[in-house]
């Protein structure tokens, strides 16, 4: 597993905990990839999927304004 750097504080042990879920696969623990394109006037819409397990855990869409 390759090391991420993080511009992030993460200093405490909740800080790490929750970095650990939103950036690894719940189910096997390897890093996710990121997928991000524009949907719409402002709006982006972010994937994340495991490249082992092959599942999408997150699809959310962002409003840039």
């Amino acid at each position: 597993m390759k090391d991420i750097n993080y511009y992030e504080k993460t200093d405490s042990a909740s800080q790490q905990a929750y970095l650990k879920l939103q950036c690894n696969c719940v189910l096997c623990n390897a890093t996710l990839e990121l997928k991000f394109e524009t949907v719409g006037d402002g709006e982006i819409k972010e994937e994340a999927t495991c490249p082992d397990c092959e599942i999408r855990t997150r699809a959310k869409i962002h409003s840039l304004q």
